[in-house]
């Protein structure tokens, strides 16, 4: 198998975890508004900060991935919406989990610029359109299992401590990422000459 696979791997599995974490929220409401004591237009507001924080970083993570490369963006972008995400459980009332939600939706922003960045970089130009096609139903996947699967999560361990784990995952991913990911193939001195130079090509 080629190496630049691995990659498709990790990109695809960082698509699912995305829509998980995004879609954990929606799974918790119940818990997280009787916690809180949260009404349905509050609720409302936390997810619209989500998309709000979203909607205003993607540019300018694109920017950040053109600049800094996918390595280093991605793997930023991961620590700290995992780390959100983990905030997410600890929040003791609706400014908290609004500013938090916001935060989140900032982190998240660079996923998809960051994966393109590295597609651009690793993957030849007539493979592209498949490894786009991986990365978005990792995404849809991620989207489709969530909510089943958060749901029973929460009632094993309660909401607080699935955001807890789901953080933990996000950490995992980021630093995989970072020790085996090189924003380069021409860096990477354990991919094999005839790979290199097809890439390159």
């Amino acid at each position: 198998m080629p190496r630049r696979w691995l990659l498709v791997a990790g990109t695809f599995l960082l698509s699912v975890l995305l829509y998980v974490d995004r879609a954990c929220i929606s799974s918790a409401k119940d818990p997280i508004t009787k916690a809180l004591g949260l009404t349905d237009a509050q609720f409302g507001w936390a997810l619209s900060a989500f998309a709000l924080g979203y909607a205003l970083l993607q540019t300018p993570s694109g920017a950040l991935a053109d600049r800094l490369g996918p390595r280093k963006l991605l793997t930023g972008v991961v620590a700290l919406w995992s780390l959100f995400t983990g905030l997410t459980g600890a929040v003791s009332g609706f400014l908290p989990l609004v500013l938090v939600r916001f935060l989140f939706g900032a982190g998240e922003a660079g996923a998809f610029p960051g994966m393109a960045r590295a597609a651009v970089a690793w993957v030849p130009l007539a493979e592209r359109g498949r490894v786009q096609g991986i990365n978005f139903s990792g995404s849809r996947l991620g989207a489709a299992f969530a909510m089943p699967t958060i749901a029973s999560l929460i009632a094993v361990v309660g909401w607080r401590t699935t955001f807890a784990i789901l953080m933990a995952a996000g950490f995992v991913w980021a630093v995989l990422w970072f020790v085996l990911f090189k924003d380069r193939p021409e860096d990477h001195t354990g991919l094999p000459s005839a790979e290199r130079a097809h890439i390159l090509a």
